[in-house]
């Protein structure tokens, strides 16, 4: 058995110690004692003591061994004591602390504006993701379910909330487009400013060198530690798949296998309203059973959709023929979405009966705003009893959380025919897209279908090629938009977050659940649309670009925005993998994951999720405290529920990342509190250096690096009768 040995002369071994703090728990006969050459002789070595020094002796090992017993029991310190308690006697034995000099005119003037900026902009963050600046009156009257509360698109493009005996009257307001546009405006300005992107770099290249020095001196007490919390190990540990598409979320084996097997037993079904059969549009196209291969179906990405968002989409057609997609991969067609249903719940099972790994995954379904019946379309598809020998019921599993994705398409819809002859403006997708949540929210037994499929989502996403040309937005109201050119892409995300907030704001008065805002941003493009969603969204999708942008990476760091990140995807359509920033960003501490975006192109494998994991441990030379810390941002990123969450990270998850549960999360506690720390250090470090406290910094940490080398002369001198000879000896 593993035996922790110390007395007062010193502490046990970090690594012994650790591993048996569980282990003495509750066991009294385990010998505490500390090992010395004259422990070793037994009762020999006792012959040679008096009476009386045998005495004092098992008197001071009673002692000692009360003592360890006492600090055994004592928990980790997953944060500082209370004023006046003391730090337990684990805590010196958790990890090793390396301090960092900083020497004179390491804090200057410019750091100073630096980080009065980076205070500005975390204003910012809190005033539109945060709710600061939007404003509830009279908040009792969005709990009314009368029937009194009514909705209207208001001319600001912004949904309105009133009630029937006051239309004037609007019940939550949120900053105006104005208002956003300054803002945004200003933060672009501030990221681009010499000062703030000098302090920034510094600070991230700060928090890469500490990771190094911490794996340097730790990892072995990692590993040590992580092979002590016996129960669960990286497949028995939750990981979520916080960014896939459903209409890409089989494998192009999977999707051979389903098409081969509906064309062998179901050829005679009608799929179109002309009555074709899924024989006659195979055989119209020429093709037969020997042409259900992945290389036929071309449907994997290769060097053709590389900064080809166009080609990219193409992929989505098998034999690059519409009616295959319209066939098997929509949920409104003349089947009304059976095969894509059939389709999902294969991947969705996988997930649910835990084949070769605990997983769960946040799928995407879009609404594009074309059409009113968008949503009921999408609700009656989601919550269909499907008949399937092997997977029936709704599209409603206990894996899976639903997220809305909203396509830019405003230079395809703005080119549909009107009635009038007049051009459409942007306003009507918004209707489009939020009236008839509204209309649920607002009139649940009128529109049940919504109602119901609202309970299953958990978030929005905005998608579509960020690199396309965008015209630049002043502040437009959506009526006034009727020109061909999309819209910049901060302008359009303002309008889907504030109807959005006003959204939220009337369902949590309801009881009922809200929304998440996670879009895909920073793939490509313009990393300035990183500034938007800085401001305005919970997390993410990609965001490399922000290797691009110091400014804007350090503020993703300080309020650990989640980033969903897809090495594979990002390989094949716009960076390739040596050269993706994920390492770079995980090393440096910001709230990073990774997901699979689109299995059906990128991926071989069956389990798509552990692939992107395997490939990226190799790629990037992961531990296995690497790989688990970044399964636990999965689930903080996701939009599950907390009690599914509890289970996973750990009753008091929310309290902070020393508080999830390392028994469960299988991340050591070392790592943990290592993030943990250096986070609250930056965010001390932006705080005093902002009020003007730099030079006070510097000197406390003048003083501080002072005792710890005096310390190191201390041990030197007061274990060494002579001191021996080195170089530089003096500088001690």
């Amino acid at each position: 058995m593993n035996q922790t040995r110390f007395t007062a002369l010193g502490p046990p071994n970090p690594i012994d110690y650790l591993r048996a703090v569980q282990k003495a728990r509750g066991d009294d006969t385990m010998d505490l004692r500390r090992y010395d050459s004259d422990d070793e002789g037994g009762d020999q070595a006792n012959g040679n003591l008096s009476t009386t020094d045998l005495f004092e002796r098992e008197k001071r090992k009673a002692l000692e061994e009360e003592s360890c017993k006492q600090q055994l029991e004592e928990p980790p310190a997953r944060e500082r004591p209370q004023e006046g308690a003391a730090w337990p006697y684990r805590e010196n034995l958790s990890f090793t602390r390396s301090l960092t000099f900083y020497g004179a005119g390491a804090v200057t003037q410019e750091s100073e504006s630096a980080c009065l900026y980076i205070q500005h902009a975390r204003n910012m963050r809190q005033k539109y993701f945060g709710g600061k600046a939007v404003h509830v009156s009279e908040p009792q009257l969005l709990e009314d379910e009368s029937g009194r509360l009514l909705f209207r698109m208001g001319p600001d493009g912004v949904a309105e909330i009133y009630n029937q005996d006051a239309p004037d009257n609007n019940l939550i307001h949120v900053p105006s487009i104005d208002k956003f546009r300054k803002d945004y405006d200003r933060l672009v300005e501030m990221c681009s400013e010499g000062a703030m992107r000098s302090y920034c770099f510094q600070r991230l290249q700060m928090l890469s060198t500490n990771y190094k020095m911490h794996t340097t001196m730790n990892s072995a007490v990692e590993r040590q530690e992580q092979s002590s919390l016996l129960g669960t190990d990286f497949y028995r540990t939750m990981k979520i798949d916080n960014h896939i598409h459903g209409a890409a979320s089989m494998t192009a084996k999977q999707f051979v296998e389903f098409v081969r097997g509906k064309l062998e037993t179901e050829g005679d079904t009608i799929v179109f309203q002309d009555d074709r059969t899924l024989s006659h549009v195979f055989r119209d196209a020429g093709l037969d059973l020997d042409h259900m291969t992945i290389d036929a179906f071309n449907v994997l990405a290769d060097y053709s959709v590389y900064q080809r968002f166009d080609n990219f989409n193409q992929q989505f057609s098998p034999f690059a023929l519409a009616d295959m997609r319209r066939i098997f991969l929509k949920s409104t067609n003349h089947q009304n979405g059976r095969y894509f249903a059939e389709l999902l719940k294969i991947v969705l099972n996988r997930h649910e009966l835990s084949k070769g790994h605990n997983s769960a995954c946040e799928m995407r379904l879009s609404i594009y705003g074309m059409e009113r019946e968008e949503w009921y379309d999408l609700a009656k598809w989601m919550l269909t009893d499907w008949e399937h020998d092997d997977f029936p019921g709704p599209m409603i599993s206990s894996h899976n959380r639903w997220l809305v994705q909203i396509p830019r398409l405003w230079r395809i819809y703005c080119q549909k025919p009107t009635m009038n002859g007049k051009p459409r403006s942007f306003m009507e997708m918004l209707e489009n897209i939020f009236e008839p949540l509204f209309d649920a929210t607002l009139h649940p037994d009128e529109y049940p279908e919504i109602a119901e499929a609202m309970k299953h989502i958990v978030g929005f996403d905005s998608v579509d090629d960020e690199g396309c040309l965008e015209e630049v937005c002043g502040n437009e109201r959506p009526q006034e938009w009727t020109s061909d050119k999309n819209p910049s892409y901060a302008w359009q995300l303002y309008y889907i977050w504030a109807n959005m907030e006003v959204l939220n704001r009337l369902r949590s008065a309801r009881g009922l659940n809200t929304f998440a805002f996670r879009p895909h941003a920073g793939e490509t493009g313009d990393p300035m649309h990183l500034a938007a969603t800085y401001i305005l969204c919970q997390s993410i999708n990609h965001g490399i670009l922000l290797d691009m942008q110091v400014s804007l990476q350090y503020l993703y760091y300080l309020d650990q925005v989640g980033l969903s990140i897809s090495p594979l995807s990002n390989n094949f359509l716009f960076r390739k993998i040596a050269d993706n920033p994920f390492n770079k960003f995980f090393r440096r501490g910001l709230n990073v994951t990774l997901s699979t975006d689109d299995p059906l192109l990128f991926h071989m494998s069956d389990d798509a999720l552990l692939e992107e994991y395997s490939v990226a441990r190799a790629t990037f030379d992961l531990s296995m405290t690497d790989m688990m810390e970044m399964a636990r941002n999965s689930v903080l990123q996701s939009g599950f529920e907390n009690d599914f969450k509890r289970k996973w990270l750990g009753k008091d998850y929310q309290r902070g990342l020393t508080f999830c549960d390392e028994n469960i999360t299988h991340v050591p506690l070392i790592r943990a509190k290592f993030r943990a720390e250096h986070l609250a250090i930056e965010h001390m470090l932006v705080q005093l250096v902002a009020a003007g406290k730099g030079s006070r910094v510097l000197d406390e940490m003048k003083v501080q690096f002072g005792l710890a080398r005096d310390a190191h002369r201390k041990v030197l001198f007061e274990n060494f009768e002579s001191v021996p000879e080195f170089p530089e000896r003096g500088q001690l």
